[in-house]
Parts: structure tokens; C-alpha cells; sequence
């Protein structure tokens, strides 16, 4: 798969790696939760967006992804556009996975006609 301008060992269809993500996803989830409460500056808030999204991509992508794929800055608009294209990708896998189930799942007027 390829991220922005790099390109990382990620398998949409692998159990693994997409336990790996949805737990990673989930953290995203409690993180920013737990920050919504606390009063900050703009640049703060920006600056948590984006560590709780490094976390991410490091978790699941591996360490060092983030610092490749943004060299250090802190934008959020370049962080949440990764963070949702990868979002996009996991939907269209699953989407993609569901039509396969789709294809083979037994017809049960079929069946039944058999019987």
C-alpha cells in the first residue's frame, strides 16, 4: 500500500493487520475523547490531533512511518487527509470482502427448491 510518498507493508485482507488498525482506530477514538475536555490553545489542540495520528501510523504501519510520511511537521490538514484516506481504503476492502461473501453465500430458495 502507499502512503502519500511511501510505501508500507499493509494487507486489508490479513486478520492480523486488520486487528492491528482496529485497535489502533480505537485508541484514535479514546484519545482524542479524553482531550475534548481540556482547555487549550488552537496550536495545542493541533499538536495532539497529530501526535494521537503519528501513533497511529506507527502502531500499525510500523515505527518511523509517521516521521517519513511528515518529516517532523504538525499539520493537521496533512494528517487527517493520511489518516482518512486510509479510512477510505479499509472501507472499500470491506466492501469489496462483503461481495465476495455475497457471490458464495448459499441461496436459501435454492435450497429449499431441493429439497
Amino acid at each position: 500500500m502507499k502512503i502519500k510518498n511511501i510505501e508500507v507493508e499493509f494487507d486489508f485482507l490479513d486478520a492480523d493487520n486488520v486487528e492491528k488498525l482496529e485497535n489502533a482506530y480505537k485508541k484514535v477514538l479514546e484519545e482524542t475523547e479524553k482531550h475534548q475536555e481540556e482547555e487549550l490553545s488552537m496550536s495545542q489542540e493541533i499538536r495532539i490531533e497529530c501526535q494521537i495520528i503519528n501513533e497511529f501510523l506507527d502502531s500499525v504501519f510500523g515505527e518511523g512511518v509517521s516521521e517519513k510520511l511528515f518529516n517532523g511537521k504538525m499539520s493537521l490538514k496533512d494528517h487527517t487527509e493520511v489518516f482518512q484516506d486510509i479510512l477510505n481504503e479499509k472501507i472499500k476492502y470491506s466492501r469489496d470482502l462483503e461481495a465476495v461473501y455475497q457471490r458464495y453465500k448459499p441461496n436459501r430458495e435454492e435450497r429449499r427448491k431441493r429439497r
